[in-house]
């Protein structure tokens, strides 16, 4: 009676040992788990170094902002100023001020058009988006702001100097070559610096006196090569402005506070239009700033488009890598099925090198998918990992039948995931679900088991292997 009961205990001891062995062993396996996220992360900087590296010899981030029309003037007006004696005696008398400030017009109608062509620079193994744009900007400038600025002064006098267009530019490295004008039938050429103040990147050009006696338009157009490094946008300085923007980029993200009114996306590139007015960015207040010595602010209020890598294949590793201990589990429960269902014992160790071969898997897949292709470095890393266990739980199991089902159930997860993946907006959802359907399929597959008989027959098989 006593070596029974000696017995039971010992048998469920033993079985408390190894469930308790399988369950460190999983926490155990979530290190390496964590020393992959950290070699993604590790990946991740070198990228973002090779990107800095590719920014100091290309020219990085482009903004366009313009043209605007400064008109410096030289104002002088008289004033009276009182003037007290030694007895009192008070006397007004005339005095003449002098005040030099700046006139800053917009276009009244501004029309943009930008092609732009990508590809990626490479340093080392990593790649970054670049691009050469041709811009053609057209459009009009109105000279009733200066009538404005005369009919407010008209008991003054007002001497204008040179007029001059300036056009703004994030990065001036990036204007490839010298940009010609055409100003109301003239043609000149742009030279280097904004000449604004507060900035120094860009281009301008002086152009002949506008001083008129009523209001006029003046056409103006030119062009300009513009190339640079992952994003491109413009500053919608005019009372109108009409931006078309064209690429061969299949994956743009459009920033700004506008976003466009049409667009049209396909494998080969994009199109997108934008319409604004001054109203849409208070380009007034904007103006004003630069009044002030701010022109710069001029840049801050543009839209444009970002080129994306949608879902990178650190990214995606990234994400993958947090399903092991999914697969870990899963595949641990079956193996634990199978001990206590077939009566076949699986050693410990063979639980390790199981939960250790699943890892590989996503080591295979970090390193592969930094050279080839992110589809066919998860095909041959999930190949490999699911052939290798195939071929091993046939020989653990002593079972071809049962390697194969093994094999075949790891390679529909593996498959579950890669879609699960692919969808970057619904993935939670996707995994939630996953994770409930092979939760729901278990619980019914072992619905009606006896799982005390189970356990008392595979210990009485240990005994007696013993």
């Amino acid at each position: 009676m006593k070596q029974d009961i000696y017995f039971k205990l010992g048998s469920i001891f033993s079985l408390i040992f190894k469930l308790g062995f399988i369950f460190t062993l999983i926490f155990g396996l979530m290190l390496p788990q964590s020393f992959m996220l950290g070699l993604v992360g590790e990946r991740k900087a070198w990228r973002q170094q090779a990107y800095q590296s590719i920014e100091q010899s290309w020219p990085g981030k482009q903004t366009i902002a313009g043209p605007v029309l400064a008109i410096p003037y030289h104002l002088t007006y008289n004033t009276k100023e009182r003037i007290i004696g030694s007895d009192d005696e008070r006397a007004d008398i005339n005095k003449e001020v002098d005040v030099d400030g700046i006139l800053y017009i917009i276009p009244k109608q501004l029309n943009i058009d930008s092609k732009l062509e990508s590809s990626l620079r490479y340093r080392g193994i990593y790649g970054v988006p670049v691009y050469s744009s041709l811009v053609q900007f057209k459009g009009e400038f109105s000279t009733q702001p200066l009538l404005d600025l005369i009919n407010r002064n008209k008991e003054s006098k007002i001497h204008f100097k040179n007029p001059l267009l300036s056009v703004l530019v994030g990065d001036q490295r990036g204007i490839a070559a010298p940009p010609s004008l055409s100003w109301n039938g003239a043609k000149l050429s742009f030279q280097p610096g904004s000449l604004l103040p507060g900035t120094e990147a860009g281009m301008h050009v002086y152009v002949p006196d506008i001083v008129q006696m009523q209001d006029t338009r003046i056409a103006f157009s030119f062009e300009m090569e513009l190339r640079g490094l992952r994003s491109v946008n413009f500053a919608l300085l005019s009372e109108n402005t009409d931006l078309q923007l064209t690429a061969n980029w299949p994956h743009p993200s459009f920033t700004g506070e506008l976003l466009p009114e049409k667009r049209d996306i396909n494998m080969n590139g994009f199109t997108a239009q934008w319409r604004a007015s001054a109203f849409s960015y208070n380009v007034s207040n904007i103006l004003e700033g630069c009044r002030k010595g701010r022109c710069l602010s001029l840049l801050e209020h543009a839209v444009g488009i970002d080129l994306i890598q949608p879902v990178d294949s650190y990214q995606k590793s990234e994400r993958s890598i947090k399903y092991a201990e999914l697969f870990i589990i899963l595949t641990f429960v079956a193996l634990i099925l199978f001990d206590l269902l077939k009566k076949i014992r699986v050693h410990p160790i063979q639980y390790t090198l199981v939960g250790m071969a699943l890892l590989v898997f996503y080591l295979l897949l970090i390193s592969l998918s930094e050279h080839i292709e992110f589809l066919l470095a998860y095909v041959i890393g999930a190949s490999c990992s699911t052939a290798l266990l195939t071929f091993y739980f046939g020989a653990i199991l002593r079972s071809r039948r049962l390697g194969l089902t093994l094999g075949a159930g790891l390679s529909a997860l593996y498959v579950s995931l890669y879609v699960i993946l692919q969808a970057e907006e619904s993935a939670l959802l996707m995994g939630s679900l996953l994770l409930f359907i092979v939760l729901a399929t278990l619980m019914l597959a072992t619905r009606h088991f006896d799982w005390y008989a189970l356990t008392n027959q595979v210990n009485t098989v240990s005994e007696v292997q013993k």
